[in-house]
């Protein structure tokens, strides 16, 4: 009884390590925008569910030697018309720095954008506004 329960066990970790290991899926480049580059990689919102909602993680890099204050707004397409778009997105980047993900506010999530639309031929994404401004430095700058 005890080796079918542990036997039990080990599977469930693995189907776990599993759908775990499609999370850490790399990035991928989108564009370089006035020396911003920016890639992206696709996530699902929730570990359970057959279909959840997609969640967009982008990673933008500072290639300047500049402080550079980004604005963008991403969009979700279908069939090359906009099904939603995200709220402005804005930071400002040191040099050489890099932000990724939840921690720097890079994940999108849009209810209803689920992880087998992102799949499909007609569904696609951009960045139709962008907003490059060079600063003296990060610290007096402020999100507004």
């Amino acid at each position: 009884m005890r080796a079918s329960l542990f036997r039990f066990f080990v599977a469930g970790l693995f189907l776990i390590a599993g759908k775990t290991a499609f999370a850490q899926v790399e990035y991928h480049v989108h564009d370089t925008i006035e020396e911003v580059k920016v890639e992206y990689r696709w996530q699902r919102e929730r570990f359970f569910g057959s279909d959840p909602n997609a969640v967009l993680n982008m990673r933008l890099t500072n290639l300047t030697d500049d402080y550079v204050v980004f604005s963008f707004v991403p969009a979700y397409y279908r069939d090359v018309v906009i099904m939603y778009e995200t709220a402005e997105y804005t930071a400002c980047l040191a040099p050489g720095q890099t932000l990724r993900g939840g921690r720097a506010g890079l994940r999108f999530v849009a209810d209803g954008i689920t992880m087998s639309m992102v799949e499909q031929e007609w569904f696609s994404w951009d960045i139709p506004y962008v907003s490059v401004e060079i600063v003296d430095d990060c610290d007096d700058w402020e999100d507004d």
